[in-house]
């Protein structure tokens, strides 16, 4: 082999390197969720541990939750998910799995989507529909799961720099959420949004759930060049939800 063609070999497989190590990402987070009641200091009251691999515009994402600290207004939950999907200027679900125990019952989720649409629902225990508002095969178009979600809120440019709306579909409840109005201050972004409830829920139903039915959600994110993550926070009622990266 001559010595040019050495050197063409060499810029090719250096070439070819850098594109796979660009193109292939492993990253795992921890997160603190906590608890905040008016006029009392936060609690901590679960973890969520995260994994996200990213190849070739698929991602793999596995999530895990653990209860902490027991507070009377917050429900104890424990469960294990996995979110298998394409990036498509967003993080977009094909496959979705989450496994959980809340008030010391098991329960399971899973869904698949083709086209770009929820094709199958496995919750076990069944929902019982006939108690809930109708969630028609049409609203299921173009839903993500909520890890999904969550994991489209840690990339700003994910929400189209806090203009984007999210249509999410847990398995039983479809709502979205849509941001209305982003603030800059103090080096940071506020990103203001509302949730909005479409259908899966009882009639005047009072979720406790902060995450399925939130009075106002705010993202705030770092005004640097990587516009990073720097929490979440989510009411319902006199509860706040804050969800701060563990560094």
């Amino acid at each position: 082999m001559t010595s040019i063609k050495k050197i063409y070999l060499c810029l090719f497989l250096v070439f070819c390197s850098s594109y796979t190590l660009a193109d292939t990402i492993d990253l795992e987070r921890k997160f603190n969720i906590y608890a905040k009641l008016p006029l009392v200091p936060k609690v901590s009251v679960m973890e969520i541990a995260t994994s996200l691999n990213i190849k070739n515009q698929k991602y793999f994402y596995d999530f895990s939750i653990r209860s902490k600290n027991i507070v009377e207004f917050i429900n104890q939950v424990n469960g294990n998910g996995q979110v298998d999907g394409v990036i498509d200027n967003i993080y977009r679900p094909t496959n979705y799995l989450y496994k959980y125990t809340r008030k010391k019952k098991e329960k399971y989720v899973e869904m698949s989507y083709s086209n770009n649409a929820v094709e199958k629902i496995i919750n076990l225990p069944k929902v019982d529909k006939s108690q809930l508002s109708i969630v028609s095969d049409d609203m299921l178009v173009g839903t993500i799961d909520p890890s999904s979600f969550f994991l489209n809120l840690l990339d700003y440019d994910k929400t189209e720099e806090c203009k984007n709306k999210f249509k999410i579909f847990d398995g039983k409840r479809r709502y979205d959420v849509v941001f209305t109005n982003i603030t800059k201050n103090n080096n940071s972004i506020e990103c203001e949004a509302n949730q909005i409830r479409l259908g899966g829920y009882k009639k005047d139903e009072k979720v406790s759930d902060v995450f399925a039915a939130s009075d106002y959600i705010k993202v705030i994110y770092s005004e640097n060049n990587n516009n990073d993550f720097i929490g979440y926070e989510a009411k319902n009622g006199p509860i706040k939800i804050i969800i701060e990266e563990i560094k």
